[in-house]
């Protein structure tokens, strides 16, 4: 594990801004989690939903 000390002021965001994206991005997380948990059990089941939320997400996170 790696500690940087300096991450905040090295991509210029403050800590709230940065603690409400990163537990956003880890609440979509668990919940796509769960969906494919569905998924997985029901087949026909949300059959896109986690790949496209998932793709949101390392869309969104690449302009972090």
């Amino acid at each position: 594990m790696k500690f940087d000390f300096h991450h905040l002021k090295k991509i210029d965001i403050n800590y709230f801004s940065h603690g409400f994206r990163v537990i956003r991005v880890s609440v979509m997380l668990i919940a796509l989690g769960l969906i494919g948990i569905i998924h997985g059990l029901f087949p026909f089941a949300f059959v896109e939903t986690v790949s496209n939320g998932v793709k949101k997400i390392a869309d969104e996170m690449s302009h972090f």
